[in-house]
């Protein structure tokens, strides 16, 4: 049973047994009709106790592949994980910067993909390679720096890591760009409306209809 039907369920029970306790016990009322009473909190507040899907559940609840892109998702989390939980393992100062500045951007996509998962299709390539990559390559970085070793093959694969992040970073961020990229021309053809309002004197009309004196 998952935690919010446990929750539910726990929850019900104490009130239909508390209601029972205080009726029947309490006030003296007829068990029977105590019981009954009882019971129907019960279910009232099982009903209203149960669990809403999010947005998220209910966009994929009638799809064909909505099982299969849950799933996805829900490891590109179990993957953002394992890239935090590295990059806070990292000890080189600079190298740990940049770790936790693309596990950040990480999560603003994850987030935002939760909110809007009808772009998931978008990010396919960020949720099934690059995070997965990317907790691989760090986790190995942690490897050889817990493993203490300072071979010139090891001190050549950790400056690459090095090199590679500020590239992932920039990366991470055009493919959050490039998600929002709907919103920012919404907002762009409303400035140009704006624009247009204001050359033809469109909001000073608009005031002066009001009584206004701007």
């Amino acid at each position: 049973m998952k935690s919010g039907q446990l929750r539910q369920l726990l929850l019900s029970l104490a009130g239909g047994i508390a209601v029972f306790l205080t009726l029947a016990l309490g006030f003296h009322w007829n068990y029977f009709l105590s019981a009954a009473l009882g019971v129907g909190i019960y279910f009232a507040l099982w009903f209203l106790l149960a669990p809403k899907p999010d947005a998220f559940t209910l966009y994929f609840a009638e799809r064909p592949d909505g099982e299969e892109v849950q799933a996805r998702m829900e490891e590109a989390g179990r993957d953002l994980t394992r890239i935090w939980a590295c990059a806070r393992r990292i000890t080189d100062v600079q190298t740990k910067t940049d770790a936790m500045a693309l596990t950040e951007t990480g999560a603003r996509i994850y987030t935002y993909l939760r909110r809007q998962p009808e772009k998931i299709s978008i990010a396919y390539r960020f949720l099934t390679y690059y995070l997965d990559t990317v907790g691989r390559i760090l986790d190995q970085y942690i490897q050889y720096q817990e493993a203490d070793l300072h071979t010139a093959d090891v001190r050549r694969f950790q400056q690459k890591v090095r090199d590679l992040l500020p590239k992932l970073k920039a990366g991470f961020d055009e493919q959050l760009a490039q998600l929002m990229a709907a919103e920012r021309f919404d907002v762009e053809a409303d400035m140009k409306v704006m624009e247009g309002l204001l050359n033809t004197g469109g909001i000073q009309w608009e005031a002066r209809q009001n009584g206004s004196d701007f």
